[in-house]
């Protein structure tokens, strides 16, 4: 899988290597904002809702409190950004609908000084996030994970 690296700012998304850095420094940021990030930028300029945000980042069998978790996350990801919820150069709010993704991207796939001429919005696959998800989490994803076996009907 190519590196793949997006580019807002002075900020730079590392979808490889799971990491958000500005200015060359890596930026702090916890797993779960940083997923929540990637999925924002992925979706870039599309309204993300909630309900999006919460099947993304926990899946529909988990029990936790999502409006509070998403809640935090943005909250986290802004203060990485150094975003204002006011006025928004990142993230802007959508009042009672979800979030968008605003700043103009650039992105380099392979070598870093590959950067496309076009401008147009990064994309990048689900496929591609879980696999830097699990490289991230000390996962081999080229390892066949068993899948769980379905209860008998009978």
């Amino acid at each position: 899988m190519p590196e793949k690296k997006v580019r807002f700012d002075d900020f730079v998304l590392d979808f490889g290597r799971f990491q958000l850095s500005r200015g060359g420094q890596p930026v702090q940021l916890e797993g779960l904002p940083l997923q929540l990030l990637m999925f924002l930028v992925e979706k870039k300029a599309q309204l993300v809702t909630r309900e999006q945000i919460a099947s993304e980042l926990w899946g529909k069998d988990v029990f936790v409190d999502v409006e509070q978790g998403i809640n935090t996350a943005i909250r986290k990801v802004r203060m990485a950004l150094d975003d204002d919820s006011a006025q928004p150069q990142y993230l802007q709010t959508v009042v009672g609908r979800g979030y968008r993704f605003i700043a103009p991207t650039s992105t380099d796939e392979g070598s870093p000084s590959t950067v496309p001429a076009t401008g147009e919005p990064s994309v990048v696959s689900f496929e591609e996030l879980g696999r830097a998800i699990m490289t991230a989490a000390g996962l081999d994803p080229d390892i066949p994970r068993p899948t769980p076996k379905p209860p008998d009907e009978s």
